[in-house]
């Protein structure tokens, strides 16, 4: 997983704009994002203007998974411990990744003995939704503290466990995208900002952040199945786009209310601000 934001889904978004902005310039030859500075006024986020002299209005999104930020934000909280979890029943060091959802408060309180006893059936490695059914101590740490996955490491200090950013499973498949986008698309807030612009085309611009993995990982590892999107009369056109697994380097799909979703492919581009 590349390297993203670990903070509110505010800073998701702002980051989200930044992309947006080097992407749309980027794959749409001589156009230009010009940020509008009076979003006090709930108005959509940038004017993009073509190099005919035509304009279009764009609003950027975040698509991101609720349960998962406030997870990490919970690791996060250095006031509460921060992630790492000094050990006295564990005689190895440990990475885990709860799920989405899990109380870390508890995994802080009670994993090193949850952890313990995994150790002692001779485990160094484990993922719950499969090794629960042969092993007692996985099913116990998994099912009671929601814990996704383990492995022994060697920290640098040893003693410790330390919680990953929130993790899981699922099926991934193209169409994970597609519902993410929906969602964002009849958001009231997205409908509101793009029907009230005057321009006969409204981009709604969909971050897909990479911890909210597995429509993350559908955009980047598949392709988009051809057909129109489902979007509310105060959309015209739509994109999807990420991070790939590549340092600066980001995936874009792209529809319209009478263009099929179509990939624009991988994507070089440099941040600014606005």
């Amino acid at each position: 997983m590349p390297r993203s934001l670990e903070g509110t889904e505010n800073d998701s978004v702002d980051h989200a704009e930044r992309v947006a902005q080097a992407l749309v310039e980027s794959v749409v030859s001589g156009s230009r994002m010009v940020y509008r500075v009076d979003q006090s006024r709930s108005v959509h986020d940038f004017d993009l203007h073509y190099p005919d002299g035509r304009a279009s209005a764009a609003e950027v999104t975040a698509s991101v998974n609720e349960a998962g930020q406030r997870t990490n934000a919970a690791i996060l909280d250095k006031k509460r411990g921060g992630p790492a979890v000094k050990t006295t029943l564990c005689k190895k060091d440990w990475y885990i990744h709860p799920e989405s959802g899990a109380i870390i408060k508890k995994i802080r309180q009670m994993a090193d003995e949850y952890l313990a006893a995994v150790e002692s059936a001779g485990i160094e490695t484990f993922l719950g939704p499969s090794d629960r059914w042969e092993y007692p101590s996985v099913e116990r740490i998994y099912s009671d503290l929601s814990v996704f996955s383990g492995a022994v490491i060697a920290w640098k200090e040893p003693g410790y466990m330390r919680i990953a950013p929130p993790g899981g499973g699922g099926a991934v498949a193209a169409p994970l995208v597609l519902e993410a986008v929906k969602r964002e698309a009849f958001k009231e807030d997205n409908r509101r900002k793009l029907g009230a612009a005057s321009a006969d085309e409204r981009h709604l611009l969909v971050y897909v952040h990479p911890r909210n993995f597995l429509p993350w990982c559908a955009l980047v590892d598949f392709e988009p199945p051809p057909e129109l999107p489902e979007l509310p009369p105060e959309i015209t056109d739509v994109w999807a786009f990420g991070e790939t697994r590549s340092e600066n380097e980001y995936v874009i799909w792209r529809a319209s209310v009478t263009s099929p979703w179509r990939s624009l492919g991988r994507v070089t581009a440099t941040l600014r601000t606005h």
